[in-house]
């Protein structure tokens, strides 16, 4: 039974969470999503292994209802495969490091010749366009520049803990979903395409935005 967004095709060059569950999320909706990893197999399908062939309990968990190819898109032919992937999708999904993306060409910029109405949804930690974008960033850094960890440690002596799990990653997949979904509704009403830049830090600090407040108005820490 199809879903909404049954029509729509998206190309899945995430890693580990953030990325491949935000394209889960649109394939449990009804897209087609393609995951597109390296030749040998991405280093998160690996993780925490429970198949026969190694396959790890997270690559299970956030690639379902997808379909998978392999390229090496720094060879000539891995790009020719991937521009007419690009061609054909209506969305990409990447949170690979800036400067990765530039290399592969999977910037903006080089999938926007190829399909000028391309949906590019890019996330990462800070954010690729603002001062911070340079830097690689995991979710407990994004967890600690937004205030979570301080909520997290011991008030006496003040601790700062890092989290148990990586809350960023699954909390910033919907808020992704969300925005990619805005672009497409934006491309339906005027055709045009969209860049959305997904930023963690920015997730953690509308999270964590009430205690923010609060230590602004009354310099209360909440622990």
């Amino acid at each position: 039974m199809g879903g909404v967004l049954e029509g729509v095709r998206v190309l899945d060059f995430g890693r580990y969470i953030a990325g491949p569950y935000c394209a889960t999320l649109l394939a449990e909706f009804g897209a087609e999503v393609i995951r597109v990893e390296k030749r040998d197999g991405s280093e998160d399908r690996f993780v925490a292994p429970v198949g026969e062939g190694g396959e790890g309990a997270l690559f299970l968990q956030v690639n379902r209802n997808k379909k998978c190819i392999t390229l090496d898109p720094m060879k000539p032919e891995g790009q020719e495969v991937m521009r007419r992937l690009v061609a054909t999708a209506d969305v990409v999904v990447a949170n690979l490091p800036p400067q990765t993306l530039r290399a592969m060409k999977l910037d903006y910029e080089s999938l926007k010749a190829i399909k000028p109405d391309i949906i590019y949804v890019q996330q990462s930690g800070m954010g690729a366009k603002g001062t911070y974008g340079r830097f690689r960033t995991v979710g407990p850094i994004a967890n600690s520049f937004s205030g979570l960890s301080e909520m997290s440690g011991l008030p006496e002596p003040a601790m700062p803990a890092g989290w148990g799990y990586s809350y960023l990653d699954w909390m910033g997949a919907y808020s992704f979903a969300l925005a990619m979904l805005s672009g497409l509704y934006h491309r339906a009403r005027t055709g045009e395409g969209q860049w959305v830049d997904a930023s963690q830090a920015e997730v953690g600090l509308f999270i964590s935005g009430t205690t923010i407040l609060d230590w602004s108005a009354n310099g209360r820490i909440w622990s």
